[in-house]
């Protein structure tokens, strides 16, 4: 029996503490907004130009207040099915390939359904934020609110990445020495 028939590799997870993270914000998000419901201005503002100002309000409704953590909540199910998904794709343990391949092939899927999860939580955060800014900050506030948060969005997808990429050296390293 070959070296290659030997190395049994299990498939990755899919990381369900992260979308359960983000989904738990989401539902924080909608709590807030149904109990402030009567605090929600009657106009909210729905998009801001690229100064920050906002161009376009719309009166308040289940929508105008919800769509914000509705489309967030799809976006998260996306996500975690793309997960699913991938998490379905087999690691190919058969010739040609060898340990090493299998070993970077488990690393890589592992790494990129963190990546997933840790940019699913990032999403929530700042769908969070947005959709808070526009219940309870004046439309005229700072356009750095606006901004900023999206830069940090940026930032933590940018950190999710290099975590991603530790996490994939790790991995290689752990399962290459199970040998």
């Amino acid at each position: 029996m070959t070296k290659t028939a030997e190395k049994n590799i299990p498939l990755p997870g899919v990381h369900r503490g992260w979308y359960l993270a983000s989904g738990f914000l989401v539902g924080l998000v909608v709590a807030t907004g149904s109990l402030a419901w009567s605090t929600i201005p009657q106009r909210l503002p729905m998009h801001w130009d690229g100064a920050g100002n906002v161009d376009r309000f719309a009166e308040k409704s289940f929508w105008t207040v919800f769509t914000g953590p509705l489309i967030c909540l799809g976006l998260l199910l996306f996500l975690y099915a793309t997960a699913l998904i991938i998490r379905r794709f087999p690691l190919n343990n058969s010739a040609p390939y060898g340990v090493d391949e299998q070993v970077h092939q488990r690393a890589g899927m592992d790494s990129t359904l963190y990546f997933l999860a840790l940019s699913a939580f990032a999403l929530s955060l700042l769908i969070g934020w947005m959709t808070l800014r526009s219940w309870f900050l004046p439309p005229e506030a700072s356009a750095l609110l606006l901004v900023l948060p999206t830069l940090a969005f940026l930032g933590v997808v940018a950190v999710a990445g290099l975590l991603a990429w530790r996490r994939y050296g790790r991995l290689v390293a752990a399962l290459s020495a199970e040998d």
